[in-house]
């Protein structure tokens, strides 16, 4: 083999090897990206299992609780505006909220300050 040829071979040895090695923190940084980002998500905990305050809870926190949406959030706040909830069966005057929804929603719920 001639020496151009030779050099020719290790030119492009050394352009693999550099890109392999790029490929590789490529791929390493990802893992690490995916890993914090699941570290953060299982940190922060799950918003659809925090106990909730209906007199305190912004409608953010209100649309968590099952079978409620933006429109019934609102209404709580408005309920709860004309007078605070002291039990969980008051939630029943608030138009949507009936026995059904009000059981799936009692475990989330608290009346404490």
């Amino acid at each position: 083999m001639s020496d151009a040829f030779k050099e020719f071979i290790a030119k492009r040895e050394a352009e693999q090897h550099a890109r392999d090695g790029a490929q590789r923190w490529f791929w390493v940084a990802l893992v690490v990206a995916v890993v914090v980002v699941m570290a953060i998500i299982l940190l922060r905990g799950d918003p659809s299992t925090k106990i909730l305050n209906p007199n305190t809870a912004s409608a953010e926190e209100l649309v968590t609780l099952p079978e409620v949406g933006p429109t019934m959030a609102n209404a709580i706040i408005a309920k709860r505006n004309e007078k605070p909830f002291t039990k969980p069966e008051d939630l029943l005057d608030v138009k949507g909220i009936g026995p059904k929804t009000l059981e799936k929603m009692k475990p989330r719920l608290t009346f404490q300050k």
